[in-house]
């Protein structure tokens, strides 16, 4: 078919591949590329982010946020200054916040502020050098010498450093302390030494000395008011209710001392008597008297009662340590858990008896509580049995624990012993064992738990027995 003229005239002749398009036609267009929405939105979050810096780095906002957190530092004088642990790098070395506090308490040592210094805190995860250790050593090359110079080389925290300290210089009949620590830090340390039954000074590394701009500051100041928040529902600081109620309850276990004849240079050694816990328990010396320990594994406080005159009597010993009844407890069936207790009591009350019978000073040490296996399975477990409200096993062991332990201090009160009250200084305000001192099986003690009881009981010890020699 022949197409018309009209047709012929309007007809576009065929597209051929690689030709040009005609004059005057459009060609496909061509799209500007846009980024895509999470594109646009990651750079308008960076924007942002630089704009709130900018923001507070440039304003006062940050000032402040934190302005309640920061108390102005005083001039009185201490009986000891107490400088807070801060951290180390490398393998012993302090870092630049240890390093400031060190310079910070030197100075008010050389000013006179303070004839002693006392350095606290432990050793932080996957290091050897405790931090009041690392921080005492540079103080001493800064010409504190070693008689001027404490070490508390437990503690893992702002609460402990207080707590673990508070032995330490009460022995030296410290009543008023000055605290050194950063200015942001100094709220909670405060309340925290001022719980532990101390007057406070302060001295504070200024806020500009740690922090290089107002974000880094706004940060920490955060930090530090959830940490405030969480010591003040512990009880961890001095003036809130928890802490009132913990004074109210708090025995009085001042020990009465035994009064033994004792030569100048007394030699005879002091037997440490229980089971794995006491055990683990391996000072060299203790008020200058070797330490023989007769712990066992496992065992129960009759089958101390048992072996006392092998093991303890025939060392002839200046005093015994008798430690551990939780062997009694978590062993006996639950039908019979009330009489273990009696007959852990009984054999502790012959023990004492004998020891005495024996010329031997008789030292009781309370005894620690238990956690749940560090695992989640137990974890779960403990949830679920909470909220059906059941009573886990470890509460069961704990309740009895704490009810022994009661009693063991109302003996030593009636019977006029020296009390080793071990279990509050390793639990928590609810008198379970914190989680840094207690293995995975939630029983046996590590490292870290040994050198709690270390700061805690040994400096006591060393005291009552050097006293009662010179008697």
């Amino acid at each position: 078919m022949i197409p018309s003229s009209a047709e012929s005239r309007t007809a576009a002749p065929p597209a051929t591949a690689g030709a040009p398009a005609p004059a005057g036609t459009l060609g496909p267009r061509r799209r500007r590329w846009l980024p895509s929405p999470f594109v646009r939105g990651l750079l308008a979050g960076i924007v942002l982010v630089f704009a709130v810096r900018a923001l507070i780095n440039n304003t006062a906002i940050a000032d402040r946020l934190v302005s309640r957190l920061i108390p102005s530092d005083t001039a009185g004088p201490a009986d000891a200054i107490v400088v807070l642990g801060a951290g180390i790098v490398g393998p012993c070395e302090p870092n630049l916040n240890a390093m400031r506090r060190v310079l910070l308490g030197v100075r008010l040592w050389h000013q006179h502020r303070a004839a002693l210094l006392l350095f606290t805190g432990g050793r932080p995860v996957g290091n050897d050098c405790p931090v009041a250790v690392v921080m005492s050593e540079f103080a001493g090359e800064l010409g504190v010498p070693a008689d001027a110079r404490l070490t508390e080389e437990a503690s893992r925290s702002t609460h402990e450093n207080a707590e673990f300290s508070a032995p330490l210089l009460r022995q030296r009949g410290v009543k008023r302390i000055l605290v050194v620590t950063d200015r942001l830090h100094m709220r909670r340390a405060e309340g925290a030494f001022a719980a532990a039954g101390f007057e406070i000074e302060r001295a504070s590394v200024p806020v500009y000395a740690s922090h290089p701009d107002n974000v880094s500051m706004l940060t920490s100041g955060f930090r530090e008011y959830v940490a405030l928040l969480y010591y003040r529902h512990r009880g961890w600081l001095a003036g809130t209710p928890r802490a009132r109620a913990a004074d109210r309850a708090a025995p009085d276990v001042t020990p009465i001392p035994v009064m033994l004849t004792s030569s100048a240079a007394d030699e005879r050694p002091v037997v440490i008597l229980g089971a794995s816990y006491a055990g683990g328990w391996k000072p060299a010396h203790l008020g200058g008297h070797p330490v023989v320990n007769a712990g066992v594994a496992g065992e129960e406080s009759w089958q101390m009662l048992a072996r006392f005159d092998r093991d303890v009597a025939a060392h002839r010993p200046r005093a015994v340590i008798l430690w551990g009844f939780i062997n009694d407890i978590h062993r006996a069936p639950k039908d019979r858990v009330d009489q273990a207790v009696t007959k852990a009591r009984e054999s502790f009350v012959a023990m004492i008896a004998r020891a005495r019978a024996a010329g031997i000073e008789p030292i009781v040490a309370t005894e620690l509580t238990i956690r749940p296996l560090d695992s989640w399975s137990e974890t779960l477990g403990s949830w679920v049995g909470w909220a059906l409200g059941k009573e886990s096993y470890q509460a069961v062991i704990n309740r009895r624990v704490i009810e022994t332990n009661a009693w063991l201090r109302d003996l030593a009160r009636r019977e006029g012993l020296f009390v080793l009250d071990l279990h509050p200084h390793l639990s928590d305000a609810d008198g379970m064992r914190r989680k840094a001192f207690a293995k995975a099986d939630g029983s046996h003690i590590p490292p870290a738990g040994y050198d709690a009881i270390n700061a805690y009981a040994m400096p006591l010890l060393d005291a009552h027995l050097k006293q009662a020699a010179t008697r």
